[in-house]
């Protein structure tokens, strides 16, 4: 019974953590948002939105999707192997898209495509950096460095970005931005990884490191694969917008999208780490994982209610007054997109449970269903029936709303089988 309570307060401990810097992390990047959308305009929002997602899936290329396995391996030592080499990886991607980008940048006439084009690899390495640092954090229940992290890069790109749209950069500014925070916080993770180097003496050129990797390579071969998807899907978004609306769509949809994800990072993040960190735990020691997946989506799905429901009903007249007017029809795609990405958040922290319980072939198959309807009907309905973005978005936001609550309950049947397993 004690054990039960010192579990429960050492979660809540660890939650209360990792939400506090969150929330102290998105207060800041909230309290600049206005500022910056009344600086910059949909268009150039637009920009940075498909500068992200490009970035997102190179980074996801650069590890190899092995900072995954670092909270799962049993040795402290081999975790760190495989840290290691995924750093090394990293810094070969880097090379390579360095190299890559050097053609369009010397033949950019515009100082902001070479900007856009320059940074690509820059943030790679940096992103790839903080992915790598934060599930080592999480491995040995450094929230507090995670959260440090976090405001870094919310203050700092929130002030840079202002800093540089009053001088005129336009969308360069606010991509210049994002980077200057990324950078920033990474830093939080480089002096861990520095002070890790000493304890665990590893070199990278160990073969004891891909060993490792051979042992764990369905990280690679499956979960790589899975993240791609999710990633792909994301860029393939933001290509569909630009090629059959426009670039000030683009940026309507992705404020709009971004704003409906803050109580996933908000909360979910948080939440979902932690619960990634017991799970393992769990999983290793052959124990029940159904209550804390239970306990988890159940309140995700009361702290949802509130903030979804009223985006849903007055969402076009909030963004309306807190963006400025031109950004009013993100209000528009807020309101369409909340029931889809109301279960997305509820579902957020058990999303992580098959890679814990290596089911990621089978949920790597069910989220291509997913990632295959939502491509159908952002692209079927503008060139078939000509329809406009926003009855496109409402068809989207429906079939995927239906889909993740199909995905819930299977996640829900791979716990229920481990459980059979066990017993």
């Amino acid at each position: 019974m004690f054990k039960k309570i010192n579990l429960k307060s050492e979660i809540l401990k660890y939650i209360l953590v990792l939400v506090s810097g969150t929330a102290i992390a998105q207060i800041i990047s909230l309290s600049f948002t206005p500022l910056i959308t009344s600086i910059y305009t949909p268009t150039q929002g637009g920009e940075l939105g498909l500068f992200l997602r490009i970035v997102s899936v190179l980074a996801a290329f650069a590890t190899l999707r092995y900072e995954i396995a670092l909270p799962i391996v049993k040795n402290d030592s081999h975790s760190f192997r495989l840290y290691r080499l995924a750093f090394k990886t990293t810094l070969i991607v880097f090379v390579i898209a360095l190299v890559v980008v050097i053609v369009p940048v010397g033949l950019s006439i515009q100082v902001n495509t070479a900007i856009f084009y320059l940074l690509i690899p820059i943030a790679i390495l940096f992103l790839a950096i903080d992915n790598l640092g934060t599930h080592w954090a999480i491995r040995n229940k450094d929230y507090k460095r995670i959260s440090y992290a976090r405001i870094t890069n919310s203050l700092a790109g929130s002030l840079s970005k202002v800093g540089l749209g009053w001088l005129g950069l336009g969308s360069a500014g606010l991509i210049i931005g994002m980077f200057v925070g990324g950078v920033l916080a990474s830093c939080w993770f480089v002096i861990d990884f520095f002070k890790a180097k000493k304890v665990h003496n590893v070199k990278s050129n160990s073969p004891r490191n891909y060993l490792l990797a051979k042992e764990y390579k369905e990280f690679p071969l499956v979960s790589f694969p899975h993240v791609l998807m999710d990633l792909g899907r994301d860029l393939l978004i933001a290509v569909l917008i630009l090629k059959l609306f426009s670039t000030e769509d683009y940026g309507l949809y992705d404020l709009s999208y971004r704003m409906l994800k803050v109580p996933m990072i908000f909360i979910g993040v948080a939440i979902g780490q932690v619960f990634f960190q017991r799970c393992s735990e769990k999983v290793m020691n052959k124990q029940d994982v159904l209550p804390i997946m239970f306990k988890s989506v159940k309140t995700l799905a009361l702290l949802s209610i509130v903030p979804f429901s009223i985006i849903f009903l007055f969402g076009e007249e909030i963004f309306a007054y807190v963006f400025s007017e031109k950004w009013r029809n993100a209000g528009t795609y807020a309101e369409i997109m909340t029931p889809w990405l109301m279960v997305s958040f509820i579902n957020s922290p058990i999303s992580a449970l098959p890679v814990i319980l290596r089911k990621q072939k089978e949920f790597f198959i069910l989220s291509f269903g997913s990632v295959i309807l939502l491509i159908a009907t952002l692209i079927l309905p503008p060139i078939f029936f000509e329809m406009d973005i926003i009855k496109t978005l409402w068809i989207v936001s429906c079939t995927q709303t239906v889909y993740l609550l199909f995905l819930i309950y299977k996640i829900f049947g791979f716990a229920k089988e481990f459980k059979q397993k066990m017993d």
